[in-house]
């Protein structure tokens, strides 16, 4: 990962400690209300409810609509250019095994300094924080330059076909995609802060159906086995070489992740197997190229079958944010992954009313701010599987994902400490003050 070539500096940004009982009982008061609420993907349960009330107190304005069964929340405050925006979702996956659990997992419990309960990690005490330090910074930050917004959907566990994806097309068609945006999911390793995701990796599923012929196992000569052919094609899967990524990303990879034949006895030559395979790309790679390479080594395998097909699915594209600062903010988009710094699209014509948005360095500015309230600098990381970063990076935008440990996520007793809570909630705000401040 890049190293922090440049020396700690003293923030000329005033830092506000959250350290203390009130704040840490108004962040409380959100777990409350949005744990307590069963928001098993794609109910969202209510808590978007609570969010929009919350939002409208502030004064933002509030789009919140449905999808398929899916709740989506867009909440906007401030009158300016440059569009900054924080990204989270509401939905979680099953508490599993009740009995394990040391309370009630849809509810907010407290043992010692750990605060319980299901997707508090992942990632309703994001939102929390997210919350709080908006309310605490709004008064301080610049709505003539920059407008703020709050993305939330509840379809972010699950296929994510009809959550993040339907809120940027909605702000595409009113011309007001985010120019740069916080996700709230948890990156961080052991400590809040400790990483920070510049990019995540591509991926793409597929299957592949073989169709070959049945017959009894003592005539061989009348079958085409299946199976032998999944074997062959499997281990050509395998032997194919990736690109090795770079220092910010890693490298692409193939892995099989199931063959299954008929269950027709063992006495039977399978004529039918399935294979299925998932393959994580870097920036160096293209879904397409992909796509191409796999194709055009299965027309060289057909004689092994009677028949060869495959179906994709899943498909997510990679995203990469440069730690650099932007020198064009008005490039297109291109059509293969580049660092974001280079990229930022405005959907606008340039009017009298209208202006480029401001040029931000995010990875450095929530660098500095990470160190700010640590007083060290974060691990630079693409590592991981997909998030809904990766529909609001294709349009130019720079994301980066800021969040709490993830080494309780989806497990029975799901936990986040008060200090990390507080910790990540102070650099929510320090990132607001540098970026945004009056």
């Amino acid at each position: 990962m890049r190293a922090n070539v440049n020396p700690p500096q003293v923030s000329e940004i005033p830092l506000k400690s959250f350290c203390d009982e009130a704040d840490l009982n108004a962040i409380k008061v959100h777990l409350t209300q949005l744990l307590h609420r069963p928001s098993i993907t794609p109910n969202d349960a209510g808590c978007q409810q609570y969010l929009k009330r919350f939002f409208k107190n502030l004064g933002m304005t509030v789009d919140d609509f449905e999808v398929e069964g899916v709740s989506n929340l867009i909440a906007k405050i401030g009158n300016g250019s440059t569009r900054i925006a924080f990204c989270g979702h509401t939905d979680v996956v099953p508490a599993l095994n009740t009995d394990l659990w040391h309370s009630e997992p849809f509810s907010l419990s407290e043992r010692d300094d750990r605060l319980y309960g299901r997707g508090i990690a992942d990632m309703k005490g994001a939102i929390a924080s997210m919350l709080t330090a908006f309310e605490q910074a709004l008064p301080n930050l610049d709505l003539e330059k920059f407008s703020f917004y709050f993305l939330i959907t509840s379809d972010e566990e699950g296929d994510a076909e009809y959550g993040t994806k339907e809120i940027i097309s909605r702000l595409a068609q009113r011309q007001e995609l985010p120019h740069y945006c916080i996700v709230g999911e948890p990156a961080s390793l052991d400590q809040s802060g400790d990483v920070l995701k510049i990019g995540r990796r591509g991926s793409i599923s597929a299957e592949i159906t073989i169709i070959g012929k049945h017959s009894h196992v003592a005539f061989p000569q009348n079958a085409k086995n299946a199976s032998h052919t999944a074997v062959v094609m499997g281990k050509w899967l395998t032997q194919q070489s990736w690109d090795q990524g770079s220092d910010d990303f890693p490298g692409s990879h193939l892995e099989i992740t199931s063959i299954q034949t008929c269950d027709s006895g063992d006495n039977v030559i399978p004529g039918e197997c399935s294979l299925k395979f998932n393959v994580r790309y870097s920036h160096k790679e293209t879904e397409a190229n992909i796509k191409q390479r796999i194709v055009n080594g299965l027309v060289q395998l057909k004689q092994l079958a009677n028949d060869i097909s495959i179906r994709w699915y899943r498909s997510c594209e990679p995203y990469y944010t440069s730690g650099e600062t932007a020198n064009s903010m008005n490039d297109s988009v291109q059509s293969n992954i580049e660092p974001i710094h280079s990229e930022i699209v405005t959907e606008e014509p340039l009017t009298a009313e209208t202006s480029l948005p401001i040029d931000i360095d995010l990875v450095a500015e929530v660098e500095q701010a990470i160190f700010d309230v640590t007083k060290r600098f974060p691990r630079l990381s693409t590592a991981g599987g997909t998030s809904g970063g990766r529909f609001i990076a294709k349009n130019g935008c720079q994301v980066i994902e800021l969040g709490l440990p993830s080494h309780t996520i989806h497990q029975v007793n799901e936990y986040v400490t008060e200090k990390d809570i507080l910790d990540l909630t102070n650099q929510y705000t320090q990132v607001l003050y540098r970026v945004a401040g009056k």
